[in-house]
């Protein structure tokens, strides 16, 4: 059996290393491979849960001053740059209208920064949506854990039970949000 030129070429790249950099190792970039698979999967699963929310919320989910107009926006209660883990919850999401977006949840248009006493009111919104959605239709789009999780995770502590009713669950938001 008569080698092929190609193959008997000094230095040349190995077939396990064909989408590598020569200056990192094979398993440096399994784990670069690995990080950029789980970001996009990351994407995935906080665009699936956006487009949900924009089938099944036609309006704006805080009832307020600013909530005239067409409800365009899906906002991260709890921003996804500071708490990923939780960007996927569909618990996670409210929609808002534009004018609420930018100039409420984030002031000045600043998506950096978060007005926390409008993230307050979004999570005080996003309780009576999930209350309500679970007394007409069930855990079909919401779960009540799932909310407290969200609650925990983006406050920090481990206050919030799903036995709470909602009544004592958004007591206990103000309570923490009026101390802060």
């Amino acid at each position: 059996m008569q080698k092929n030129c190609y193959e008997l070429m000094y230095n040349r790249k190995n077939w396990r290393d064909l989408n590598k950099e020569k200056s990192i190792t094979r398993q440096e970039a399994e784990e670069e491979h690995e990080e950029v698979q789980q970001e996009i999967y990351s994407q995935y699963y906080v665009q699936k849960a956006m487009n949900l929310l924009r089938k099944i919320q036609k309006e704006s989910e805080v009832h307020d001053q600013w909530g005239n107009g067409d409800a365009t926006q899906v906002h991260h209660i709890f921003p996804k740059s500071q708490y990923p883990e939780i960007a996927h919850y569909i618990e996670n999401l409210i929609k808002l209208t534009a004018t609420q977006h930018y100039t409420k949840a984030h002031p000045n248009n600043n998506t950096q920064l978060v007005n926390k006493d409008y993230q307050l009111t979004c999570l005080l919104a996003k309780a009576d949506t999930i209350d309500k959605s679970l007394q007409r239709f069930g855990e079909k789009y919401y779960r009540k854990e799932s909310f407290v999780y969200v609650i925990n995770t983006g406050l920090e502590c481990e206050d919030f039970t799903p036995r709470m009713p909602f009544v004592d669950i958004k007591n206990l938001l103000v309570q923490i949000y009026n101390a802060a």
